[in-house]
């Protein structure tokens, strides 16, 4: 892989929308090297070299992904808090508590996730005083309030297909949608984003369903 190629990646990692909007045929191929070169991912004089990366560069296909994107169920919970707590052996055992007294048939949210350094509780703000005599004397490092948990149930062979969740991250970010929180339990994907993002990711999710 050459330098340029390499720069040219980078790039697309943090402007997803170049390989969105080349793909489509917004922009043609010299267009985009000129800009590319403006970026300074090649010396001015190498727009030649920059086009010829762009002509063999394998940019992803994603039609197999817009296919499973139209079986797809959106279901959206509001009002969830997200604790981050540090890793202790305790809280841990603490935790199973929680787990036993929570009524999912009733609807109630919990999530916990264990990490290498952290645990994460994903609760209902309603039920956050009904859990604080058990996480009280624990290190809360932070704690985000005001999430919408948007749950995307895809059909069964979705783990089978690669890029369904770089075309959702990519579209938010084409979008400036913060993503507080990921969480997957295939074949469903758990987005958490602030209220505020909320209406413009369902709206990009419905879009991608009837692509």
């Amino acid at each position: 892989m050459s330098q340029i190629e390499q720069n040219f990646r980078q790039l697309l990692s943090k402007k997803p929308e170049i390989e969105t909007c080349y793909q489509e045929g917004l922009v043609n191929r010299r267009s985009l090297a000129r800009y590319l070169l403006k970026q300074g991912i090649a010396k001015s004089n190498q727009l030649g070299a920059v086009i010829a990366m762009l002509r063999r560069f394998e940019f992803k296909e994603q039609k197999q992904t817009k296919d499973l994107f139209s079986k797809i169920k959106i279901n959206i919970k509001d009002k969830i808090i997200i604790l981050d707590f540090q890793k202790e052996k305790e809280l841990i055992q603490k935790l199973q508590h929680l787990i036993a007294n929570t009524n999912y048939d009733r609807g109630d949210t919990l999530k916990i996730v264990i990490g290498s350094c952290s645990v994460k509780v994903f609760l209902d703000e309603d039920n956050e005083k009904k859990v604080k005599d058990v996480i009280e004397n624990f290190k809360l490092q932070n704690r985000l309030s005001n999430i919408s948990e948007i749950s995307v149930m895809f059909p069964e062979d979705a783990n089978r297909e690669r890029g369904i969740l770089s075309t959702i991250t990519k579209e938010f970010t084409i979008n400036e949608i913060v993503i507080s929180e990921l969480l997957t339990a295939s074949p469903e994907l758990l987005i958490y984003v602030k209220e505020e993002f909320v209406l413009k990711a369902y709206d990009i999710l419905k879009r991608l369903q009837k692509s």
